[in-house]
Order: C-alpha cells, then sequence, then structure tokens
C-alpha cells in the first residue's frame, strides 16, 4: 500500500511444491537497492533471477547517470527485461516498492511484461 509517508509491503512466507506446502520461512521480500524493494510471487527461481538482474541494471543506471533510477523506470526496466521471453515459460508476479524523488510508488510486473501502477 503507498500512503503519504512510504510503503508497505506484506506477503506470506510459504513456498509450495504443486499440492505440497515446501517450506513455510521462505523471505519473499527481495532488496534490489537500499531504496527499492521486490516481491516473490510464482517461480521462485524466476523472481529471484529477474530481480537480482534488476538490482545490477540500476546500479549500472546509477553509476552512468550519477542518480538514483525511479521506481518507475526501474518497473520498466523489468517489464520490458521479461516480455522479451514471453510465451517461453516464465512463472512471476512481482511488486517493484520503493521511494524515489516523486514519493513513494508501486508497480505490479509479471512474466508477460505487464507493467500496472499501485495507489
Amino acid at each position: 500500500f503507498v500512503f503519504q509517508g512510504g510503503v508497505i509491503i506484506a506477503v506470506d512466507s510459504r513456498a509450495s511444491m504443486g499440492p505440497t506446502i515446501s517450506s513455510q520461512t521462505v523471505k519473499k521480500v527481495i532488496e534490489i537497492n537500499p531504496y527499492l524493494l521486490g516481491t516473490m510471487a510464482g517461480g521462485a527461481a524466476d523472481c529471484q533471477f529477474w530481480e537480482r538482474r534488476l538490482g545490477m541494471q540500476c546500479r549500472l543506471y546509477e553509476l552512468r547517470n550519477k542518480e538514483r533510477i525511479s521506481v518507475a523506470a526501474a518497473s520498466k526496466l523489468l517489464a520490458n527485461t521479461v516480455y522479451g521471453f514471453k510465451g517461453r515459460g516464465l512463472s512471476m508476479g512481482t511488486m517493484v516498492a520503493g521511494w524515489d524523488k516523486t514519493g513513494p510508488n508501486l508497480f505490479y510486473v509479471d512474466s508477460e511484461g505487464t507493467r500496472l501502477k499501485g495507489n
């Protein structure tokens, strides 16, 4: 949820393998950088890989532009990247949340390249 003072993210901690709950202590919030967080839903490997890759892309942006990437731009990078793999079996639904110079922001990105702004 986005509010005037920031963003609140809540996730569960269960991981399943088909009908079986394989773990009840999974960390489903991934730090992309100190100002951006991503959540995991779908395939854990897909979420972890693409969000870590997003973290590297955000760092490169910082080095090239000498400023932090916005939440909107980071979510757009992720959506554009996974769109290139549309129809290839990715399973991912993530929320990219954080704080930038425009304030708190939240975006939903899935493995089809869909990107929606949250409120």
